[in-house]
């Protein structure tokens, strides 16, 4: 392992979908399995993490998609409640990583969760070499492009990457990348995987590489 990609929600930050879901169902005056059931990662998701649609035109596609009306702001607020805290044992660990190993995030995200997010990980931002944002890049996991775009731009071949994300497809998709995927959910198992990752890069520090 010369250097290890992380995720950012599921890996590094608490997440909690169905909050964002409960949200737009109580403003809607709808039980939360009408929100739910009708939800998708569809067209119109993918377009709006890479960049290439704005909030205003994701929402009015999820409006018809959900059969609901929310106001601008209704929409924003239940789009941010899935947004949780930093993983506290995950950012205790970090800093001491940072030292033996580079670190780099690849996340999944789109503009209005980017400035949610960056200022509740400011503290953490030190520790790593760089941050993705697939609004950002024009591009996303799982897509084996995206890794390739990634770890070109890192400066490491695929096979000397250790990459950890909560998404199967993800991982599937970093494999096929050539990098060396593992899956984790949750702190827990976030956790385990980094102490893992640190024991095997004992005693080495960034300078001796």
């Amino acid at each position: 392992m010369k250097a290890l990609l992380l995720d950012l929600g599921g890996v590094i930050l608490d997440v909690d979908s169905r909050a964002c879901l409960a949200y737009w169902a109580r403003a809607a005056g709808k039980d939360i399995e009408h929100v739910a059931e009708r939800w998708l990662a569809d067209d119109a998701y993918e377009a709006f993490e890479i960049g290439a649609i704005d909030f205003a035109e994701y929402t009015a596609a999820l409006s018809r998609r959900l059969a609901i009306e929310l106001s601008a702001e209704e929409w924003r607020i239940g789009w941010n409640a899935l947004l949780g805290d930093p993983f506290t044992e995950v950012a205790k660990a970090l800093p001491e990583l940072a030292t033996r190993v580079p670190l780099y995030c690849f996340s999944n995200t789109n503009a209005v969760h980017e400035a949610v997010w960056r200022p509740r990980v400011a503290g953490l931002l030190a520790c790593f070499t760089k941050v993705y944002a697939s609004c950002r890049i024009g591009c996303r996991k799982p897509d084996v492009a995206a890794y390739l775009h990634v770890a070109a731009d890192m400066g490491f071949a695929p096979a000397d990457i250790v990459f950890l994300d909560d998404n199967r497809d993800n991982v599937a998709g970093a494999r096929s990348a050539g990098l060396d995927a593992r899956h984790v959910a949750g702190e827990v198992a976030t956790l385990a995987c980094l102490r893992e990752l640190a024991n095997t890069n004992a005693g080495l520090r960034r300078s001796d590489r």
